[in-house]
């Protein structure tokens, strides 16, 4: 028996619809998870289409990755929707790689203010930049940590 990802499919071909250039991967990674990997430069117009077309207007999250063998972060921004009844259990992962050397990447705080602790937590534990965040001080560690992000992959700290 196959499952139905009419839905999900559905999000994909619209994105890909109206971003043809800009939509680098996109696919249903299982029932009600959508994964779409963008350009970093094309991150707000996209996030403002799934926001305002698509109604997604909740994120649940914010997560950075970092794939320090390939020299990036990947920026994975979770998205439900709260006032489309029809998509409540659906959540689009919207991603964008940036470089390790220059860990920048637009904040979309203005599109969805409740990401603002989630890229204040990126912010400290990876050291990524989210260019035009309101508030990129220290969310959790200590003001004397003078250390690496503690979430990079290059970190070790002392066993003993």
């Amino acid at each position: 028996m196959s499952l139905s990802h009419e839905r999900e499919d559905n999000l994909i071909k619209t994105l890909k619809e109206n971003f043809p250039a800009d939509i680098k991967d996109a696919s249903t990674i299982r029932r009600s998870r959508v994964n779409v990997t963008v350009a970093p430069e094309k991150i707000v117009d996209v996030a403002l289409f799934i926001r305002d077309k698509l109604a997604f207007d909740h994120p649940t999250g914010v997560s950075a990755v970092d794939y320090n063998r390939e020299s990036r972060f990947e920026i994975v921004y979770h998205l439900s929707s709260v006032t489309n009844p029809d998509q409540r259990d659906i959540v689009i992962n919207l991603k964008e790689s940036v470089p390790r050397n220059t860990p920048k990447a637009t904040s979309l705080v203005k599109i969805w203010p409740g990401v603002e602790n989630f890229e204040r937590e990126s912010i400290e534990m990876f050291g990524l930049q989210f260019e035009g965040h309101p508030r990129p001080e220290k969310l959790f560690l200590n003001d004397n940590w003078d250390g690496p992000p503690p979430m990079r992959k290059e970190v070790r700290f002392p066993t003993d």
